[in-house]
């Protein structure tokens, strides 16, 4: 994707890719995801990866306890775009959202990563995270195997054994 033209490809995509609900598998369980509408840019480039087969066996790789659960693309898997920030003043960071993770150099604009994403599993920890990462969506069933892995074993935030997961459409 051109990385100047990230908006424009996207809204051109819309159609093709209207879902908003994920599954999530894992060793440990399964979770869903249910997409906001209100970052339309953001859903639509997941469903997008999620579609390409983008989420298949990745790993949720950093583990903040006081905060929540990172995974998806890591920094050597990075793609060439960014997407576009989207911030509805109602979209916080609370326990279950997924907000996309972001590149700080050279991103003043706050733009997100295509590919970076973390559930929240403390409201309280995340609040200083509002409208600085883009909250895109909520966990609506499954919040207790997020739990669970966070609990995994870590070592300076990197999990001992990393939880493999794959993340697919689930019908609306």
């Amino acid at each position: 994707m051109d990385p100047s033209q990230v908006e424009k490809a996207l809204r051109a995509q819309e159609n093709e890719y209207p879902e908003t609900k994920i599954l999530g598998e894992t060793r440990i369980g399964n979770f869903e995801i249910t997409l906001a509408k209100e970052t339309p840019l953001h859903r639509i480039n997941f469903v997008r990866l999620v579609k390409l087969g983008y989420f298949t066996d990745r790993y949720f790789y950093r583990n903040v306890y006081e905060i929540g659960m990172q995974g998806g693309g890591e920094f050597a898997d990075r793609l060439a775009y960014l997407v576009p920030a989207e911030y509805p003043d109602h979209l916080k960071p609370e326990r279950g959202t997924i907000a996309m993770a972001r590149y700080d150099e050279g991103n003043p604009e706050k733009a997100s990563s295509p590919t970076e994403f973390f559930i929240v599993t403390n409201t309280e920890q995340a609040a200083r995270f509002y409208k600085q990462y883009v909250v895109f969506g909520k966990i609506t069933k499954g919040l207790a195997v997020i739990d669970s892995m966070q609990k995994q074993r870590s070592f300076d935030e990197k999990p001992v054994i990393p939880v493999k997961f794959t993340l697919s459409l689930l019908k609306d």
